[in-house]
């Protein structure tokens, strides 16, 4: 796909790096779900975080294409803000526990807020509205 949509304006360089987080986000969701499930014999309750990070992890990929493609930031910006909240709470109960900060959920952290913090900039805004506009 060009970096031009059909009314001539220019993606800006922040929709593209949102969409890019987004991906990489999915994708450590798409590990974490993995794990969860592998460990989920020890108890049933690490198969529904699993299912919550997996469903997580397509949210954030449909959010990249459809951001990348103009139509609405709103799905990434839901998805990697609601991995990353869920990795702050797993942080803190990391750390609660004694078991030391949890690094893989602070990358989750920084890939979740990346995202919103980028689309939520003003050229973001002015392209995905001149894009609703087309």
């Amino acid at each position: 796909m060009s970096p031009t949509d059909r009314a001539g304006t220019r993606r800006p360089p922040h929709v593209l790096m949102a969409a890019v987080a987004g991906s990489v986000e999915a994708f450590l969701l798409l590990l974490a779900a993995l794990l969860y499930f592998t460990y989920s014999a020890f108890g049933p309750w690490l198969a529904v975080f699993g299912a919550v990070f997996l469903g997580l992890a397509i949210a954030c990929v449909v959010g990249s294409v459809l951001a990348l493609r103009g139509r609405t930031p709103r799905v990434l910006m839901v998805a990697a803000a609601t991995a990353a909240a869920i990795a702050v709470v797993l942080i803190a109960i990391s750390v609660a526990g004694g078991a030391g900060f949890d690094a893989f959920s602070a990358a989750v952290v920084l890939l979740g807020v990346g995202p919103v913090v980028l689309l939520l900039q003003a050229p973001s805004r002015e392209w995905f509205a001149a894009s609703r506009d087309r």
